[in-house]
């Protein structure tokens, strides 16, 4: 049985073999790169990405870290203020004596024996 080559597929075969590429007199100077060096290649950029990312999250980490044991001396610090606070309040509840300065100091009351002298 013998085959027989339609007209159209003879003048596309004979279209791609005889015509030269544009494409390929353009890249001709490029030098073919073997598939194993295009490998390495998205290894390594795959390795730098995943190098750049670990160092950007542990500076962030430590950035985290430092603003949290700042932010903790600050609320051990309140809380210190917060206690003295509770002691004094509690004095004055307790204590006529503590209650007599603190209105004094604090609204600048004056006992019934005392005299204010204004200075200028």
């Amino acid at each position: 049985m013998k085959r027989v080559v339609n007209s159209y597929s003879a003048r596309t075969v004979s279209a791609v073999t005889y015509t030269p590429d544009s494409a390929t007199r353009l890249l001709g100077w490029v030098p073919r790169i073997p598939n194993y060096v295009w490998l390495a290649m998205i290894i390594l950029t795959v390795s730098a990405l995943s190098i750049s990312t670990l160092l950007r999250s542990q500076d962030q980490e430590r950035e985290a870290k430092s603003s949290y044991s700042y932010v903790k001396t600050r609320v051990d610090h309140a809380k210190g203020i917060n206690q003295e606070i509770k002691e004094r309040t509690e004095q004055i509840r307790t204590n006529p004596r503590a209650a007599a300065s603190a209105a004094q100091n604090q609204l600048r009351l004056v006992r019934h024996n005392e005299i204010v002298v204004a200075v200028p």
